[in-house]
């Protein structure tokens, strides 16, 4: 349980920086450990976070079209057991740490790599040093996924990939960004005025 409490307190530090800092775009992304769209969309991720992640407050959000039930007991999802378990590993990788660099890099290292043989070096890039095989085990990695769950829901996505800007899902934002996130990215920063006047970073 003190895990818990841990995961709890660091949630609710993560939600008020969240809600404060608003001089960063937020993003939240939904999506699932063996999406092909997703794995797409990763290509894109990596490169834009690291680029612009002094501006995007992020939160990853493995779930995507998966269900649970008897509060957590069973979990069914879209690409069957091993999305599962991969959905499970990533969201308490995601947990162990509040760098969200490093949460995006293990995300798309994991992502793009043909199974789940890479995480301990997936893992070690992102420089995370985390007990995975306890938390996949424990009533931690189930209580994440609910949570996880819980956000999803919030936004009902009908594609996965799905990427909310600022808490509120927009269909536009969502088509652009799959063609061209750091477009979209640009233009977000650039109408809600979160770029320095000196910044070229978007010229």
């Amino acid at each position: 349980m003190a895990t818990l409490h841990v995961f709890g307190k660091k949630r609710q530090n993560i939600n008020k920086q969240f809600k404060l800092n608003m001089k960063q775009l937020h993003v939240t992304l939904l999506y699932e450990s063996l999406c092909p769209d997703t794995r797409n969309f990763m290509h894109q991720l990596g490169p834009v976070y690291k680029e612009f992640q002094d501006y995007i407050d992020i939160l990853l959000v493995p779930f995507g079209k998966a269900q649970s039930e008897r509060n957590g007991a069973i979990f069914h999802c879209q690409h069957g057991p091993a999305e599962c378990k991969g959905n499970r590993l990533q969201g308490c990788v995601i947990n162990s740490t509040a760098n969200q660099a490093a949460q995006v890099q293990f995300v798309v290292c994991q992502m793009l790599a043909p199974d789940y043989s890479r995480i301990d070096q997936c893992a070690n890039e992102a420089g995370l040093l985390t007990d995975v095989v306890q938390c996949l085990s424990s009533e931690t990695g189930t209580k994440l996924q609910l949570q996880a769950e819980l956000v999803t829901k919030k936004y009902s996505p009908s594609f996965i990939p799905t990427i909310v800007y600022n808490g509120v899902f927009d269909q536009q934002l969502q088509d652009h960004s799959l063609r061209d996130f750091r477009g979209t990215v640009c233009y977000l920063l650039r109408q809600r005025n979160l770029l320095p006047s000196s910044s070229t970073i978007c010229q």
